[in-house]
């Protein structure tokens, strides 16, 4: 797993349409990417303060695993 952070760039916020300019926050989103980059499940959260589905992530992640 891997956690990254677009706090001065915004670039990865911009280029997955993840940023919410007004706030300069990243909506929430999960993404299972593989091995060679392609990015097999992405859940985007409608609403900041919930949790995402974290089986139908942990799934996706043994599908790909």
């Amino acid at each position: 797993m891997k956690t990254v952070s677009d706090h001065r760039t915004a670039a990865f916020g911009e280029a997955y349409g993840l940023l919410i300019k007004e706030l300069r926050l990243l909506a929430r989103a999960v993404m299972v990417i593989d091995k060679e980059g392609i990015i097999r499940y992405y859940q985007l959260v409608k609403e900041i303060g919930n949790e995402p589905d974290y089986e139908a992530v942990l799934a996706a992640v043994k599908k790909i695993g």
